[in-house]
């Protein structure tokens, strides 16, 4: 396919005299590269004539479609708004201060040109321009099209930060997921550069004891994706939540999840033979990029904390709930969760598992789903989700039975009471161990770095507002880098 080409005839495009006008020497080109939906083209300066003030970019003949008229200073530009699939070719004429212009000399002094067929890679809107090759904050994108409104129309209006390499704080640089680079086209996937994107490939045991195999439903992915869509967290782009992206060979460009014949025996974790089935499936350009899970029949389910492996077992359950809870737990693991919150970074509350008042799915109290009555247990609710940090402390040396978890100076509504000394008397004081942790409240820091311990009350954790300020993507020991 060849490009239409338009007639733009502006009085600049009038013969000037070949000797005053500047042209090229033999031997001197324009180059062009394609870089995802767009095409990267350089080329050399003129050397006679009158020195060129500008260039002007054309498609198909000197006075074709009109793309951009440059500086003499810029010899290297980015083209948006190319069709996907076509074939180009692509002019650079010089133009001297009194617009006498390069095209028309004879032979091949008066224009440089190169054809190119940009890539399948959709995206490439909205305006035909040549976006000057500077990129300050190195994220792939040059910053005349990193227009800074949060909106992303295509790689040439892409609304993202010039000065900030990941403007929607997802771990994933802006011009892999607008551009499709870096080996996997994060783009076609559906990840956008102004809205937070959490990537994940599952593959799966296939086994005697599971004829269908161990792969993750339809149905599975779309609760889970519907918990991240909806959660407390913000985008550049005006839309909250989290899009996920899970990757378990559903077809099209979603080609990573794949089986692993196994005999069926026990899977312990992320651990050697996990470790060995990974290198084998996961291709290089998703380490760091992608979560790693893969869904086994019979084994543990684990998962790295701050990390990007997870193991979810009994997979082949036909209740996608089920499945989807495990995945939501394992992966809020991989997100720096644990079962009390985070860990203490120097200071703070110790966190514990089974905080009454820390509604999460990653709570061992709420292991079948969050509380959504105030009535301190999760089993009859069934809802995933990570908590909010909305419920007020608890203070188990003085519990006021009489308004149960969700009532309180923190939190704003009227939860059920509850007994928590089961005696069958609703009080308004009572001392207990709610958590069942053998103490009253906590104890904080445990003398951590010499700071002294005192006794502080169960505390909720905002898991939301952790996952979104720390990122998606595997954090790491060492940053991305080292998953």
């Amino acid at each position: 396919m060849v490009a239409a080409l338009v007639l733009v005839v502006t009085a600049a495009a009038c013969d000037p005299p070949p000797e005053n006008a500047p042209y090229w020497h033999p031997g001197t080109t324009v180059d062009a590269t394609v870089v995802g939906p767009l095409v990267r083209i350089s080329w050399d300066a003129t050397t006679g004539g009158d020195p060129a003030t500008a260039y002007q970019i054309n498609l198909g003949t000197p006075t074709g479609t009109g793309v951009a008229l440059v500086p003499a200073s810029v010899k290297d530009c980015y083209i948006s708004g190319l069709s996907p699939s076509t074939g180009y070719t692509i002019v650079v004429t010089a133009r001297d201060a009194q617009m006498h212009w390069s095209g028309p000399l004879p032979g091949t002094k008066g224009n440089r040109k190169t054809t190119i067929t940009t890539s399948s890679h959709g995206g490439a809107g909205p305006n035909l321009w040549c976006h000057t090759a500077v990129d300050a904050d190195s994220d792939g994108l040059p910053n005349g099209v990193e227009t800074n409104d949060g909106s992303y129309s295509g790689a040439g209006d892409t609304g993202t930060n010039p000065n900030n390499p990941d403007t929607d704080t997802d771990g994933i640089t802006d011009g892999e997921e607008a551009l499709g680079t870096g080996g996997v086209n994060l783009w076609a996937m559906g990840a956008r550069p102004t809205h937070k994107d959490l990537l994940v490939e599952a593959d799966w045991t296939s086994t005697p004891t599971c004829a269908a195999g161990n792969r993750p439903t339809a149905a599975v992915v779309s609760e889970l994706a519907a918990v991240f869509a909806g959660g407390p967290v913000t985008n550049p782009d005006g839309v909250g939540g989290v899009k996920l992206i899970v990757d378990y060979g559903q077809g099209g460009v979603f080609t990573g999840g794949n089986a692993i014949t196994h005999d069926g025996s026990h899977v312990d974790g992320p651990r050697e033979e996990f470790n060995e089935w990974k290198a084998e499936h996961l291709v290089p350009a998703r380490l760091g990029v992608f979560h790693y899970a893969i869904m086994v029949g019979l084994g543990t389910s684990m998962a790295e904390n701050g990390g990007d492996d997870l193991t979810i077992s009994g997979a082949c359950n036909p209740v996608p709930h089920v499945v989807a809870r495990s995945l939501l737990h394992e992966l809020g693991h991989n997100l720096d969760l644990i079962h009390g919150g985070v860990f203490s970074q120097g200071g703070g509350s110790r966190p514990v598992n089974d905080l009454p008042n820390y509604n999460s799915i990653m709570n061992d109290a709420y292991a079948e789903g969050v509380d959504t009555d105030c009535d301190g247990d999760g089993s009859d609710d069934g809802v995933l989700d990570y908590s909010d940090g909305s419920n007020a402390p608890l203070d188990e040396s003085d519990l006021d039975e009489t308004i149960g978890i969700c009532d309180g100076p923190d939190a704003g509504t009227t939860g059920d009471p509850i007994d928590w000394d089961r005696d069958g008397i609703y009080e308004t004081s009572v001392e207990v161990d709610i958590n069942d942790d053998d103490r009253i409240n906590l104890i904080d820091n445990f003398g951590y770095l010499g700071v002294p311990e005192a006794v502080v009350p169960l505390h909720d954790h905002n898991d939301w507002a952790k996952i979104s300020a720390t990122g998606l993507r595997c954090v790491g020991p060492l940053g991305p880098s080292s998953c």
